[in-house]
């Protein structure tokens, strides 16, 4: 009954969304320097073949931010900025309840309970050269990312496995940020380099227990679980003629986590540290002639992958890779449609103790393919429709491939 009216709920919001976007959207924000913004996202998903079992969740994410340029509001040097927001996950756990997999189908997916996000504050060093991030930060945002997964539900795509699965509790990351210091320089126009050195548990909990602390109000360095570090650089391209070019970029990186990490095969030998590398391509391989859109329409492919050591780790290779189209149809020109395809190999270490136990089934990998079209009602809302295949939900055959298709409304103002 719970789920019927959650739906019933996604769907009035769906509905109204076209209209707040409009209001919104005529707003004109106050030249103060400070800019207070907000969204709302809701799910609904459905397994409707293989996995643990059928069935549909509601889920959703509500998210606020105040974000005030320091130099503008209280005088403070040129680029200095404080940032504050709060999310409030709610909903069931499709993952958890009712598909088992690794990845996670819902990237909104979190413990239930409303907690305090980012906490920083930013700067420039060296004659504006060195951009400065200090406060309770996220990685996910900066490192490894790729414009395109962004239309993807499952959470593949967006903080890959490669880092979540082999780190202290998925590192810094949605939905839980850490204490940290990030820093971003411009080497020439097209070269780029970041580096970011965070508390090793964003959780600050060995056991990564979301109920400890659930409402982000902690503050501690360490707690046992060392520290996270992370390295990148980043070659920017473009091709074809002036107006209209095709933009890319091309990442490597690197990341270490400094903490005990139990060996795959025996769990009483300890590990010191974990670490891994991973590559980044996008780029967009064909652009639409005729008039100047105000966002490039055309395809777009991405590709990452990234590796670590099988005695450590749960995951020693993982991939994802995929293409994204903008305005494919006529008159959409914000619409988006993108095929995915991302696998979780299992690590070599982990088969060989599940051998070595006699189980029937050993572990190998999970793939997911997803196919997603984002639809843009105005600047502030979209509404996307979801198909998900995962085959070895969980990273083994125990159980069926499954099917699952979701849709998602978002409001932002």
């Amino acid at each position: 009954m719970r789920t019927h009216r959650a739906i019933c709920g996604w769907v009035a919001l769906t509905l109204v969304s076209p209209a707040l976007t409009s209001a919104a959207s005529a707003d004109a924000r106050p030249p103060s320097g400070v800019v207070f913004e907000g969204a709302y996202s809701a799910d609904v998903m459905s397994v409707i073949r293989g996995g643990l079992k059928r069935g549909t969740v509601f889920r959703g994410l509500a998210e606020a931010a105040m974000q005030a340029d320091l130099a503008v509001a209280v005088g403070a040097p040129a680029g200095s900025v404080f940032r504050i927001s709060a999310l409030a996950p709610h909903g069931g756990d499709l993952s958890g309840a009712y598909l088992g997999d690794l990845q996670g189908a819902s990237n909104i997916a979190a413990y239930n309970h409303p907690l305090l996000y980012e906490l920083w504050l930013a700067g420039k060093l060296a004659n504006g050269l060195v951009d400065l991030r200090v406060g309770r930060l996220v990685a996910d945002s900066e490192f490894a990312t790729t414009e395109s997964g962004g239309i993807f539900l499952n959470s593949s795509f967006g903080w890959p496995a490669f880092i979540s699965a082999n780190t202290r509790n998925t590192g810094p990351a949605f939905d839980r940020s850490a204490l940290g210091v990030f820093a971003h320089t411009a080497l020439t126009e097209n070269v780029h380099l970041q580096a970011g050195l965070y508390d090793g548990d964003s959780f600050d909990d060995a056991g990564g227990d979301p109920s400890l602390y659930p409402d982000g109000l902690h503050f501690e360095l360490g707690h046992g679980q060392g520290i996270f570090a992370l390295g990148e650089i980043i070659l920017e391209t473009t091709s074809g003629p002036a107006g209209a070019s095709r933009r890319g970029a091309f990442k490597l990186g690197a990341w270490h986590h400094t903490a005990d990490f139990a060996d795959q095969f025996d769990p009483r030998r300890n590990h010191a540290g974990n670490y891994g590398a991973y590559a980044v391509v996008e780029q967009m391989v064909w652009r639409e002639t005729g008039p100047a859109f105000e966002v490039p329409q055309g395809l777009t492919a991405f590709a990452r992958t990234g590796f670590s050591p099988g005695d450590r780790s749960q995951f020693t290779q993982t991939a994802d890779a995929g293409l994204s189209y903008a305005g494919l149809l006529p008159g959409r020109d914000a619409d988006r449609l993108g095929l995915g395809v991302a696998c979780a190999r299992v690590g070599g270490n982990t088969r060989r103790a599940e051998r070595a136990a006699g189980s029937v089934v050993i572990s190998d990998y999970e793939l997911v393919v997803e196919f997603s079209y984002e639809i843009a009602g105005g600047e502030r809302w979209r509404l996307v429709p979801d198909l998900q295949w995962i085959r070895h939900p969980g990273g083994s055959r125990s159980l069926g491939d499954a099917l699952v298709f979701g849709l998602r409304t978002r409001l932002s103002f």
